[in-house]
């Protein structure tokens, strides 16, 4: 669901990952399907879903720009280039409604 909605892990982090972890990838690129998940109604329902941008877009406005950016940000896989909350705090999505609100 994870890669289906926000995309495939990034390359190095599955590099990275040790011997153990290889059960959940696919030839090495993809996760694989848990064990016991794979039934067809749940790979009929991942299939589906969305990328995080059109499913934002379907709840919100198409002002959504900085929701969007703001989500990609605190749900990027590696930690390292993830959004920490006092940078998320810094974000336009909340600055620009605190000067357009007069908070």
């Amino acid at each position: 669901m994870m890669e289906k909605v926000l995309g495939p892990l990034p390359k190095h982090m599955i590099a990275r990952a040790d011997r153990r972890a290889e059960k959940y990838f696919r030839r090495g690129l993809r996760l694989d399907w848990p064990e016991g998940a794979a039934s067809r109604e749940s790979m009929k329902a991942v299939w589906k879903l969305p990328r995080l941008q059109n499913l934002v877009m379907q709840h919100v406005d198409h002002s959504a720009g900085d929701l969007i950016d703001l989500l990609q940000g605190l749900l990027r896989y590696d930690p390292d280039e993830r959004l920490k909350a006092r940078q998320a705090l810094q974000h336009p999505f909340f600055t620009r409604c605190h000067r357009r609100c007069g908070y």
